[in-house]
């Protein structure tokens, strides 16, 4: 990008502290400044080449040399510190300072002696003009992250029970360890999560494996979960023992609707016990079957991992012919669009975090 202004033509030099200086008058310099905003653009990505440049002739150009000059100076109040801190001379340091109490119209030093302190300005800023270093600290790692393959966003979609059950304390840790990852959730049922998956709003999806592979997707398997029955001692009595399908199918149903793919897996076990289920309700959330179930209603029907549930229910797990009834969850995502790096540490990682959760269940 240039910049031409017709009044800056005044030969400039460009000083060690990262300022553009030339004599101009303030509402050239106004609107230079105003246009480099506006843009974006940063003295790093400029090198001056003649007089005839807006940038090299036009004003004074900032950049974050001068923020770091005054966070050191402000914090060591001494300038010979805070340019030894910094590795350039102190006369570079005061042209940085200088600079700066320019474009902010205020002074933000005064002498104490052989020291400086700051101005009530300049102490009144302080704090916004270090969030303006720690965020280009943040920048700089973001922008390491994005080159090395370690940062970037990963949008995600998972059914409600296993984003309550297993997401929270791992999303906690997973993305204190990568920083430079942003993670988006949606939450839906296992059927609209593959319509997501397949127009690419979403890069990955975590929910029940499909009976039938899909073409596009490839999967990994992160665990196995099996079925409860929940419901008050009227119809459940409070054993450790399995539930068989004979006796469950026998007993009015809440089930989860067909949004779910584990509806699909139970449907399946119907079927296979050769009797057809008698439902009075079919809903998106297991916290309605539950209520459902506390009220006398009848049995819920749900996954294992949705487990916050208390007294007067009981839950026992379910089985057929001897076997416990159980699927597989999954991680999806499209041949077409492979996860990054850091997509695939978050599958590996959420696989380890499911099998630890699903081992310690079993221990209670």
């Amino acid at each position: 990008m240039q910049l031409s202004l017709s009044r800056a033509r005044a030969a400039s030099r460009v000083s060690e502290d990262g300022l553009v200086l030339s004599s101009v008058s303030a509402t050239a310099k106004a609107r230079l400044w105003h246009a480099i905003d506006a843009s974006g653009y940063t003295r790093d990505a400029h090198r001056p080449h003649n007089s005839n440049c807006g940038i090299c002739a036009g004003g004074w150009l900032l950049d974050i040399r001068n923020f770091n000059g005054f966070v050191a100076a402000a914090e060591l109040m001494n300038f010979t510190l805070a340019a030894q801190r910094l590795n350039i001379t102190q006369s570079a340091l005061s042209r940085q300072i200088k600079g700066l109490e320019d474009y902010l119209g205020v002074e933000l030093f005064e002498k104490s002696g052989r020291n400086v302190r700051l101005t009530a300005h300049g102490d009144a800023l302080l704090d916004k003009i270090n969030d303006v270093v720690v965020a280009d600290k943040s920048l700089r790692v973001l922008a390491d992250n994005l080159g090395s393959g370690q940062g970037g966003v990963l949008k995600l979609g998972a059914c409600s029970q296993l984003i309550e059950r297993y997401l929270p304390t791992f999303l906690k840790r997973w993305t204190s360890e990568n920083p430079g990852v942003s993670i988006r959730i949606e939450d839906g049922g296992g059927p609209e999560l593959a319509g997501k998956l397949r127009a690419g709003s979403v890069h990955l999806t975590v929910s029940a494996r499909p009976m039938s592979p899909i073409d596009p997707f490839e999967t990994v398997s992160l665990g196995r979960l099996g079925f409860l029955a929940v419901a008050t001692e009227e119809f459940l009595s409070n054993e450790t023992s399995p539930i068989d399908m004979t006796d469950l199918l026998r007993l009015p149903i809440l089930t989860l609707n067909q949004r779910h793919a584990s509806r699909e897996v139970f449907d399946a076990a119907c079927k296979l016990a050769g009797a057809a289920p008698s439902i009075v309700l079919e809903s998106y959330s297991p916290h309605t079957l539950f209520a459902m179930a506390e009220g006398g209603i009848g049995v819920a029907v749900v996954p294992s991992s949705a487990m916050k549930f208390g007294p007067p229910l009981v839950g026992r797990s379910i089985a057929l012919k001897g076997q416990t009834v159980h699927f597989d969850i999954c991680a999806m995502w499209s041949y077409a669009a492979p996860l990054p790096d850091y997509g695939m540490r978050f599958v590996e990682a959420l696989k380890a975090h499911i099998v630890a959760e699903n081992l310690q269940d079993a221990l209670w």
